[in-house]
């Protein structure tokens, strides 16, 4: 399956946001904001950020769900009212400070010795990045991303295996992670269960929005109106656009979505 553009679907997502308990959920890099060369230098587009306000004075719930430590991605964001999750479910930001899962938290000195170890072994302009319960390797600004991936990969991958941790790959980047059953997946699924919602959108860009994309179509199988759009770019995933239901054309068109969303709802009050 190919997702259509979501234009071409406005009447079922006006039904969807018209809905009295429908959910609003986001990654954020690539998909609130676009990529820049490191972590750091990334920033919302402001009408992003005002969208996303007036959002979540309407709606039950708008959630941030995203690689970034949940306390990055809060003051990326700044906004009150949101509920943000970070490092793919590991850990929300809650009453000021972030709250891990104990689960991964067990993991922290096999992070260490991991981190220690890769560091080692990375050439000039790759960065490991310490997120608290994962380890980010960023390697876009290398002279060669594909060479890194198909030399440094392996010996990253064998180091994370001997820490009995888990590999998994984004957007020139390679996330160690540790080896518990929480994913960007689980964490839509949960927050639609606890906030019992009946219809919930979900916005993603990369390899690690697939669990949320398809945590939505297993919802819809139990009769919640769960959809996914996948927002695709010059190096998003073909696995995004595969699995989502509808498809934006970068950042600026996830904020005339959010718009549309907007007056959606404020036109069903």
């Amino acid at each position: 399956m190919t997702a259509i553009h979501w234009t071409k679907a406005r009447q079922q997502i006006q039904e969807l946001i018209q809905q009295p308990r429908f959910g609003l959920f986001s990654d954020f890099d690539g998909t609130l904001a676009p990529i820049a060369p490191t972590p750091e230098a990334v920033l919302i587009a402001p009408a992003a950020r005002q969208h996303l306000s007036d959002l979540a004075a309407e709606l039950p719930l708008v959630a941030l769900i995203s690689g970034r430590r949940a306390g990055s991605l809060q003051a990326k964001v700044g906004l009150e009212g949101l509920v943000y999750i970070g490092n793919h479910g590991l850990e929300q930001w809650l009453d000021g400070k972030v709250v891990g899962l104990p689960q991964a938290a067990a993991f922290r000195a096999a992070l260490e010795q991991a981190h220690a170890e890769i560091q080692a072994v990375l050439p000039p302009g790759a960065v490991a990045e310490d997120k608290g319960l994962t380890l980010s390797i960023h390697y876009r600004q290398t002279p060669d991303p594909r060479q890194f991936v198909l030399t440094r990969g392996v010996q990253i991958h064998d180091i994370a295996q001997q820490h009995g941790l888990v590999l998994f790959t984004g957007k020139m980047v390679l996330e160690v992670r540790p080896p518990v059953e929480v994913d960007k997946g689980t964490a839509f699924r949960d927050l639609v269960l606890e906030h019992k919602l009946s219809s919930a959108l979900f916005l993603g860009d990369d390899i690690s929005d697939l669990a949320a994309l398809q945590a939505a179509a297993a919802l819809r199988s139990g009769g919640i109106a769960a959809y996914g759009v996948g927002v695709q770019s010059e190096d998003a995933p073909p696995e995004v656009a595969a699995h989502a239901d509808y498809q934006a054309d970068g950042v600026a068109d996830v904020e005339q979505l959010l718009a549309f969303l907007l007056a959606a709802r404020q036109a069903s009050v």
